[in-house]
């Protein structure tokens, strides 16, 4: 990680080296968020689609979902994808909603960050769903969109400030990649706000904590 060299750095070169210089933060970290926000999403989808459906939905539903993930961990991921579009046609809910999810996931990582941004987007405008679900799908929209281009890096900031509330259950990640989103349009302050207010959270994760304490000594403070 860079030392406080790089303050100076990034408040001299041009725009484009400053948005270089962000898209490689994201880099570093983009995965990991993605990675968290995922696995949580799982098991709070899987524990709402338990409680709302009878036992042989619930059952048939996540097995059915159990099959799609083994196809990804066995590489089989456009068949995975597949089964995924397939479980989301039956319409049962939260179930469906987390198969959503996943193959959008599976589109992140196969490459196809615009479908998957796309996928997101929809979850997040579907009033059916669950606020808990439309926000995370908010979040890791503006994952993909990043990922896309830092031109979204403005829409990025906008879409997620209902996410950033002190009580939100997404603040964190919110707040983290509305900083490096910050970053790369040269919004150092409003990047610092965000990420300070992410290293004196005591409710903060350890691993977000700490990479917010690293963007903070990136770009010198």
């Amino acid at each position: 990680m860079a030392d406080n060299d790089d303050d100076a750095l990034i408040r001299e070169i041009d725009e484009e080296l400053r948005q270089e210089q962000a898209q490689k933060l994201w880099k570093a970290y983009g995965n990991y968020v993605i990675g968290v926000a995922v696995a949580v999403v799982v098991v709070v989808a899987s524990y709402q689609g338990w409680r709302a459906y009878d036992r042989s939905v619930r059952m048939e539903s996540t097995d059915r979902l159990i099959g799609a993930a083994t196809l990804a961990q066995e590489g089989q991921t456009e068949n995975a994808i597949e089964s995924l579009a397939k479980l989301e046609g039956d319409g049962i809910g939260d179930i469906e909603v987390l198969a959503k999810l996943r193959r959008a996931a599976l589109l992140a990582k196969n490459g196809d960050a615009q479908a998957a941004a796309d996928l997101y987007a929809a979850i997040a405008a579907d009033s059916n769903s669950s606020k808990s679900f439309r926000d995370l799908a908010t979040l890791l929209n503006a994952v993909q969109l990043l990922d896309l281009s830092n031109d979204n890096a403005q829409t990025v900031i906008d879409n997620l400030q209902p996410l950033i509330a002190d009580n939100g259950n997404w603040r964190h990640s919110a707040r983290e990649v509305s900083a490096v989103a910050a970053i790369s349009i040269g919004q150092k302050d409003k990047a610092l706000d965000w990420l300070q207010a992410i290293a004196l959270d005591p409710q903060a994760p350890g691993g977000v904590r700490s990479r917010a304490q690293e963007l903070l000594q990136a770009i010198g403070q």
